[in-house]
This record gives C-alpha cells, sequence and structure tokens, in this order.
C-alpha cells in the first residue's frame, strides 16, 4: 500500500487540543473565540463531534490509534463507518499500547501510509514527545518526521516533569530549545512544524499574559517560517492539579493574542508527501 503525493493544507492550524468535551456546542465556540480554526480530539472520531466542530466554525482532527488504522484494512465496515463521518480534516495516531511518544519506526511508518492511502486529503499527524530527546537513542529509534504531515514536538515547560521543576520565571527557554535542536537537526529541509505550547497551569506554577508569545518565540527562534500552532488544552473541571485554558481567561487572552498575531496561510500550502510503503502482514 502507497501513500502518494503532497496534500494541500487550505487553513492556518490554530488549533486546540480537548481531552474532553468535543461535542458540548459551548466547549467549542469557546475554542473558536480564541481565533482557533481546529480542533483536536482525543476521542476517536463521531458524527456527533465532527458536526459540533463544523457548526462552531472548526476543522476536526480526532484521534486513531494504530490498531484502529491497521483494522481499516480488515473491517470494511469499520472504514464505511469512517468514510462516512463528514468533515473529518485530518487524524492524529500512536500505539495505545506502549509508553507515549514510543510508537515504533515500523508501526508509525505503517499507520501514515495506511492513512494516506485511505484518505489522501485527510492531514495525519504524530506527535514527537521531547522530554526524552536527550537520549539520542530515542531519536535514533523513534523519530520519524517522515511519518507526520508535520512535525508536532510537544513539551510543557512550566510545571512538574521528568526533567524536574521550573516557574515562568526560571530560564526554561534554554531548555526547551535544547530539546528542539536536535529534531532540527534530523529534519528535512522544508519540512513543516506544528508545535503544541503549553496552555494549562499547575497548581503552584502561575503563567502570565505572556506565556503562549514566549513559547512560540521559542520554536520561532529555531525554525522562523512557522505560522502554525497548537494549544494543550481547553481543560475540564477535573479538581486537579492542572488547570486548562477554560478556566484561565489569562491564558485565554495570551493565546488569544498569539493566533491573531500569526499571518493568514496565503493561498493554498503543500505539505510534502512520498510514497511509503506499509504491507499487510
Amino acid at each position: 500500500m502507497d501513500a502518494r503525493g503532497p496534500i494541500a493544507l487550505l487553513w492556518a492550524l490554530r488549533a486546540v487540543v480537548l481531552t474532553v468535551g468535543e461535542e458540548d456546542p459551548n466547549v467549542l465556540a469557546g475554542v473558536r473565540s480564541l481565533g482557533a480554526d481546529t480542533v483536536v480530539t482525543f476521542a476517536r472520531p463521531g458524527a456527533a463531534a465532527s458536526a459540533a466542530a463544523t457548526a462552531a466554525g472548526l476543522h476536526y482532527v480526532p484521534f486513531l490509534s494504530t490498531r484502529d488504522v491497521d483494522n481499516l484494512l480488515w473491517d470494511q465496515g469499520a472504514l464505511d463507518a469512517l468514510r462516512g463521518i463528514p468533515g473529518i480534516a485530518g487524524f492524529h495516531y500512536r500505539d495505545e499500547d506502549v509508553v507515549e511518544g514510543y510508537t515504533a519506526a515500523a508501526a508509525q511508518q505503517r499507520a501514515y501510509a495506511i492513512l494516506k492511502a485511505l484518505f489522501p486529503d485527510a492531514l495525519v499527524l504524530y506527535a514527537t514527545r521531547l522530554d526524552p530527546v536527550a537520549d539520542p537513542a530515542y531519536l535514533d529509534d523513534y523519530f520519524r518526521p517522515e511519518f507526520s504531515d508535520f512535525v508536532v514536538p510537544y513539551f510543557y515547560p512550566v510545571g512538574t516533569t521528568i526533567l524536574g521543576g521550573e516557574q515562568e520565571s526560571d530560564a526554561w527557554e534554554d531548555r526547551l530549545a535544547s530539546l528542539l535542536t536536535p529534531l532540527s537537526q534530523r529534519m528535512p529541509p522544508g519540512k513543516g512544524v506544528l508545535p503544541v505550547l503549553q496552555a494549562f497551569e499547575q497548581i503552584g506554577y502561575p503563567v502570565g499574559p505572556a506565556f503562549a508569545q514566549r513559547q512560540f518565540d521559542v520554536y520561532r527562534s529555531i525554525w522562523p517560517a512557522t505560522q502554525d500552532v497548537a494549544a494543550f488544552w481547553w481543560g475540564e473541571g477535573s479538581g486537579g492539579p492542572l488547570v486548562g485554558l477554560a478556566y484561565r481567561p489569562g491564558l485565554q487572552s495570551s493565546f488569544r493574542r498569539l493566533f491573531a498575531g500569526l499571518l493568514p496561510r496565503p493561498g493554498t500550502r503543500v505539505v510534502p508527501g512520498r510514497p511509503i510503503a506499509a504491507s499487510a502482514p
């Protein structure tokens, strides 16, 4: 099976990630009010979520596991059901059976090729976890920019991570840049980048109104032409230690200014693609 040719991306990718609420008109209206044009969900594709996103004026990019993708080759009913959902602009995928960020290269290749063959006009994304980048074996074994239409790096710099804790007043820009630079050195020329920025606040680690732009400036220091951006995440009322955009008006203002300040994409932009084989077992 081959993934053939490039796709023409007609919108600007001002994305907000939802972990819940993808069918809630109030949630989607809130996302749209930021100036976002795309909603990315952690839920699998659904007609109600797609219709709600369309009604809110948002492109819809749901989740598929690598097992879901593989199943599309054998289950005609599943494929027909997926094709029957209007308004899907793309997919993001990963292997749910491994630690996040560690989808095997062969599994990335296979999922990307299948989705490109079955949905040639869809955006297909695989996100690159940044905190293990300090280990060269991680990039050697798992970083495959050719199996995602954009390189999608994610790391949330203010708060506690396995790399330690950082306040907004700390020099977290240096650490973020140190994680991004090895990716840039392994990327083919012209490959687009979709930065996933921290759009939540951890209790005890407050962030201010410049936080979104400061993150984006680090990405721009490495990829100056970057015009696409994603925010993680809208938030939910779970009462946990992380508070998302929905509950932090200051963060909303920060991302609203960031989205508004990015230039619109001039006309149709082509996302490079190439034939990638994926044989059935």
